[in-house]
């Protein structure tokens, strides 16, 4: 809902939205950057490039389409939404605090467009039936040779530039730095032995040619280099043996070979886009002299100046609609368990996992209809049972990545396999082909040149260049287009519908229209892609916990949101430093902080000291007593049990048993004494910890969920490892997942394990908050994730959510009223709300695995506490108040101050099937 008290709609931007400046200067341009973006930009990089400054609420970073496209910081109440990008495939919202989403399935762009050079523009607006879009392949478009698909991954150019004397010059470079039309006086760059004039002399771009403006009037890629990533699943393996790869390097006559095929949101039109007219006649070109004969050369391209985009969205209730994609926000982040109709899932239940197909979904609820194939019955299931991207089996023999989960989506590019014949894999898992060769990944730079592959291509384009110029040789053809209609290339596609019978529709690169069972197509894996993952790391939000080099300059953020130095950040505290744990006086601080001590009994394999016990905090867990038929029982609110012990072995159910153990040093041992004295009187009673006499370098930690968090009750069970740099390397930590695959139980608690915290080097961090061997401790780790995890509004523990929700007052103080919807949703909650539930749900199945499965060392206390403190009875009667809660129509305005204040009938559906096992535990253990 809106803020009160607006008096005009929220202006809300997002990367690649084309905006027009509000005032005299109406100048239109493309937003790079928005304030609410997950990104992570050094205040180094800020230095180099202004335009890359962390910017404040409400700020955005804009390219404008004049001055050469000059970029600026601005407002967003300064810039007017005119177009927004979205493609086939793309997902969407009618609002920001919309619960349902949709499928964008179809795009119609229309544009005006003006001449490239001249700037006369073309009345009405045009469509791709007036106009053809990038006639030549760029990098990252697809082409076909010889039954291999490959993709463009550079282009050496030749561009013909007019300076203001009217000679045209020849600009050969690698890469694609320029277009038509383009102008300004750093065109030319500085004189080199490769560039000359049309007449084949060499041209001096030195001083003495006048300071003017140039002009790009023609760009033609001759040298382009392909990397072929798979071949058709049509032939048969023994003629697919025979199709080596082919060239790499492709120029001259050779260009008329390949065939460039694009999908359909390649060809729409986008501002700043070259097209040229289908139909000339009338429209307004302009004439360069070529040569002394004064022959000319005509330049009929034009520049895409404005659009305006149609998309056909189908939305997750099953409804379909079209809309201007200005009536729609792109949805960036998915839920893990969203889904729309026509995709393929795994449905699970207690017995087994079953494939499905998404026939509609109730957002609101959390319910879907799925269309079970092995039966050909529709059921109404929890959203939250189902999995979208085959996460719930990580011993699949093909585990999908999380990006592509099952089946194929619209926009894909698909190979098909022969009639009769499939992928290999079990429905809906679709394997993905397409490998890069290792020669793409070669260093572009060797000794500060040009390097390998670039350096040879380079040599390539720069001799056709020298050919042209002084011998008149002119060797070219034309790239290939598909014939519409020809029957050709059929065994590759691009996939555009998803049937709600589970069928796929694919587009051909003749324009032909088939539908394939899904078990008969395999996906393409994208070589650009590939090497953007090898760039980034598969696990994007992965920090590698380094903290920063000695001598590197430490930025903070002012109040006001800028990047500052921060002239005290290299004073960091030695290890002769006051440890700082947690303000208790009881806690005994030695002196000197974590200073390195003598070990008394230094062996070998050295006896770990066993700390003295306060028995007041430590008291043996009392004996297990029938609590008796009744369902209220009492519950003890401070638990007494050994909060920390020192057993003789490890479990064999430690995550880290199988690793070699550490080698301790007496610096080791030393800091380990100090560490178990803390955690011997400081932990609080919902957190204990055991250690082990065999393996002085593992613990193993039970967090019990704090009260009012989604986790309230739950046990967290995780393991440590300290390896032999401890202290001055972090702890290592493995949290034990019991979700069943069906997705987080917190953004910061990975399904395979990894904790994510600045205090464990696993996350980036302010220098006050990532591991000092000084500073931090064991008890520091343990009562962070409690406290800094296992909260209340669990969804905000993801970086970009914490960020928005910082912004919350200072959006409505800074910009005086002018606060995004982003807000209103932040204040309704909706979707913390939602990712709460889920929390609550998973985290009571947490209490039946921990009871079926005895935990080692831990198995006595997990029972003492379900048990024999009734701390079962609790968690059943609070879910069930809650349920019932839930069904009533009345809302309860208190409620809203509680973590989890009502649930959805999705998620009652789940929590009910595990309330139910955990009564038949609670019922076994009276009996």
């Amino acid at each position: 809902m809106p803020l009160k008290g607006r008096s005009h709609p929220p202006t809300k931007l997002y990367q690649q939205d084309t905006v027009r400046r509000i005032g005299p200067n109406q100048s239109l341009g493309i937003v790079l950057r928005c304030w609410h973006d997950a990104e992570d930009v050094s205040p180094h990089t800020a230095l180099n490039d202004p335009m890359m400054r962390p910017l404040r609420p409400g700020e955005v970073g804009v390219s404008f389409l004049v001055n050469g496209g000059e970029r600026e910081i601005l407002p967003e109440s300064e810039l007017r939404l005119i177009d927004r990008s979205i493609q086939p495939g793309d997902f969407c919202k009618k609002s920001i605090d919309d619960v349902q989403s949709g499928v964008v399935t179809n795009v119609l762009v229309k544009g005006r467009i003006e001449h490239v050079i001249s700037g006369e523009p073309v009345e009405g607006w045009k469509t791709l039936d007036d106009v053809q879009t990038r006639l030549d392949a760029e990098i990252g478009d697809y082409v076909i040779y010889d039954d291999w698909i490959g993709q463009v991954i550079e282009l050496f150019d030749e561009s013909l530039i007019e300076i203001s004397t009217g000679q045209l010059v020849r600009l050969p470079e690698l890469s694609s730095r320029l277009s038509i039309g383009e102008k300004g006086n750093e065109i030319i760059p500085p004189p080199t032995g490769s560039m000359y004039n049309l007449f084949g002399s060499f041209f001096s771009a030195g001083g003495s040619r006048p300071d003017s403006v140039d002009t790009v009037i023609d760009v033609e890629h001759t040298v382009y280099a392909i990397a072929w990533l798979a071949v058709s699943q049509m032939i048969d393996s023994a003629t697919a043996e025979t199709k080596t790869r082919p060239q790499k390097f492709w120029s001259g006559k050779d260009i008329g070979k390949l065939t460039l095929i694009r999908g359909r949101s390649d060809l729409e039109m986008r501002v700043g886009d070259r097209v040229r007219p289908r139909n000339n006649t009338g429209t307004p070109f302009t004439r360069h002299r070529r040569d002394d004969a004064n022959a000319l050369f005509e330049v009929h391209l034009f520049i895409v100046t404005e659009t305006e985009t149609t998309l056909d969205v189908l939305w997750q209730d099953g409804t379909k609609e079209s809309v201007r994609s200005t009536e729609v926000i792109p949805y960036l982040n998915p839920d893990e368990y969203d889904s729309w109709p026509g995709d393929h899932v795994f449905w699970k239940s207690e017995e087994n996992r079953r494939h499905a197909i998404v026939q509609s979904v109730n957002a609101i609820d959390r319910t879907a209809k799925v269309l079970l194939p092995d039966t050909n019955t529709i059921e109404v299931v929890s959203v939250l049972e189902l999995d979208p991207y085959g996460t719930s089996d990580p011993s699949a023999a093909f585990p999908p990545s999380g990006s592509d989960g099952l089946g194929v989506c619209r926009g894909d590019f698909v190979f098909v396999h022969p009639s009769g014949a499939t992928n290999g894999f079990e429905k809906p898992v679709v394997p993905k082909i397409g490998e890069v060769e290792p020669w793409v990944r070669e260093n572009p730079i060797v000794d500060g040149q040009l390097g390998g592959w670039r350096k040879e291509m380079a040599d390539v384009g720069t001799v056709i260049a020298a050919r042209r110029a002084t011998e008149g040789v002119r060797e070219s053809s034309a790239i290939v287009h598909p014939v519409q209609g020809s029957g050709n290339f059929t065994w590759i596609g691009e996939v555009i519908g998803l049937k709600l019978d589970g069928t796929i529709e694919v587009a051909h690169p003749d324009s032909t229209v088939e539908i394939y069972p899904l078990e008969r197509l395999t996906k393409l894996h994208d070589g650009m892609e590939q090497l953007e993952n090898a760039l980034w790391g598969d696990g994007g939000d992965s920090y590698d916990g380094h903290s920063g080099d000695e001598g590197e300059e430490i930025w903070s953020m002012d109040e006001d949101g800028v990047w500052q130095p921060d002239l005290n950040g290299g004073d960091w505290e030695d290890e002769n430093d006051e440890m700082q744990l947690v303000e208790d006086d009881s806690i005994e601080v030695v002196s000197g902080g974590w200073a390195d001590e003598s070990m008394e009994n230094s062996a070998d394999k050295p006896e770990i000291p066993t700390p003295e016990v306060p028995l007041a905090q430590n008291t043996r867990l009392p004996a297990l007593e029938d609590p008796g038929p009744t369902d209220k029982c009492a519950v003890e609110t401070t638990l007494t049990w050994d909060r920390f012990e020192i057993l003789s072995s490890a479990p064999l159910d430690h995550a880290f048993i199988s690793s070699p153990p550490a080698q301790p040093s007496k610096s080791f041992l030393s800091r380990l004494t100090k560490e178990y004295r803390v955690l011997s009187s400081s932990l609080p009673d919902t957190i204990i910890v055991r250690a082990y006499e065999d393996r002085a370098d593992l613990l193993r930690s039970l967090i019990i969920g704090p009260e009012n968090t989604p986790y309230e009750d739950a046990p967290m069970m995780i393991d440590w490892k300290l390896d032999s740099n401890f202290p001055h390397s972090p702890p290592v930590a493995h949290f034990h997942s019991w979700t069943n695959g069906n997705g987080r139980v917190n953004p910061n608690l990975y399904e395979e394990g990894k904790v994510c915290l600045s205090i464990l080097g696993t996350w980036s961090g302010d220098r006050d908050e990532i591991w000092s061997a000084a500073r931090s401790s064991l008890l520091q780790a343990f009562v962070s994730i409690q406290g800094l995890v296992l909260v209340k509004e669990p969804w905000f523990c993801e970086p970009a959510y914490d960020k928005l929700r910082g912004t919350e007052e200072g959006i409505v103080n800074r910009y005086d009223g002018r606060a995004c919807a982003l807000v209103s949703m932040l204040n309704e909650g909706i979707f913390s709300r939602l990712y709460s539930e889920k929390a609550y749900v998973l985290s009571r199945a947490f209490v039946r695995r921990a009871l079926e499965v005895p935990l080692g060392s831990l198995d006595s206390e997990i029972k003492w506490l379900y048990y024999g403190n009734h701390r079962l009875d609790k968690v059943l009667r609070d879910a069930r108040a809650l349920i019932k809660k839930s069904t009533a129509s009345q809302v309860n305005d208190a409620d809203q101050e509680l973590a989890v204040p009502r649930l959805t009938t999705g998620g009652i559906i789940t929590l009910e099937r595990t309330l139910s096992k955990l009564q038949v535990l609670l019922d076994n253990n009276r009996t």
